[in-house]
């Protein structure tokens, strides 16, 4: 009886090993399917020399011909993080489908449903996961370092403009509260500020007034996981 039950116990065993094998080379070959597509658009959309009307040589007509949900692009240099931007009806339409619809637990990264698509919102919240490999939005956490925030920006490139993004809090926090993508009033955009600049693990050398007055906020979302559910958060303003 004791010999059947260890026979068993290392059958399950090597099962489970063989299962979770599968599992993994499932998901690694996921996650190169989704990185040839991203490098293979970048590729295409990077390579005209002609510029368009930022100054950049991105070809929003090829990616909107691609994607008509684009509405940009982000780059982070010394980073994986240099992507389309889309934006769906709602947020979970690319939480699972890459940036030419194919189903990849990649995803895409995403402007929220609720923002202005021109980014003109009061908080342009923009989303990506963090994929083990490196890729999408993993390289977001290391705004969380003081050094590497005082050192990179956050590139963002629309149809008819460039603007360049000075981080200013970083932090990671329970998915417990929803993002204001709007404010009601001044009072309720300075409680805002006065939250996230007290969760912060950096400082961003800039006073809440001076934030007030710089008006428009960005903010980068994706998964972190130091506990169950948790994100990190960049937020971050436009700085010349």
């Amino acid at each position: 009886m004791r010999n059947k039950l260890i026979n068993l116990a290392m059958f399950l065993l090597i099962a489970v090993i063989i299962c979770c094998s599968i599992l993994l080379l499932k998901t690694e070959k996921e996650y190169k399917k989704a990185n040839q597509e991203y490098q293979e658009i970048t590729k295409q959309v990077k390579k005209s020399k002609k510029k368009n009307k930022s100054g950049q040589g991105i070809d929003f007509q090829a990616l909107l011909t691609k994607n008509p949900d684009t509405v940009g692009w982000i780059q982070v240099k010394d980073t994986q993080i240099d992507y389309p931007i889309i934006q769906g009806k709602n947020n979970e339409k690319y939480l699972h489908e890459t940036f030419l619809g194919n189903r990849n637990p990649s995803g895409a990264i995403f402007l929220d449903a609720k923002a202005k698509k021109d980014f003109g919102s009061a908080n342009s919240i923009i989303y990506g996961h963090h994929m083990k490999n490196g890729s999408m939005f993993a390289d977001l956490l290391k705004f969380r370092k003081q050094t590497f925030a005082d050192t990179h920006r956050i590139t963002l490139w629309m149809p008819a403009k460039k603007i360049s993004l000075k981080v200013f809090a970083a932090y990671a926090r329970k998915a417990d509260t929803t993002l204001p993508v709007e404010f009601e009033s001044d009072t309720e955009k300075s409680l805002f500020l006065k939250e996230i600049m007290e969760r912060s693990e950096i400082q961003g050398n800039m006073s809440r007034k001076e934030l007030r007055k710089a008006g428009q906020i960005y903010t980068f979302v994706t998964c972190s996981y130091e506990h169950d559910d948790y994100r990190t958060i960049v937020h971050a303003i436009e700085r010349g």
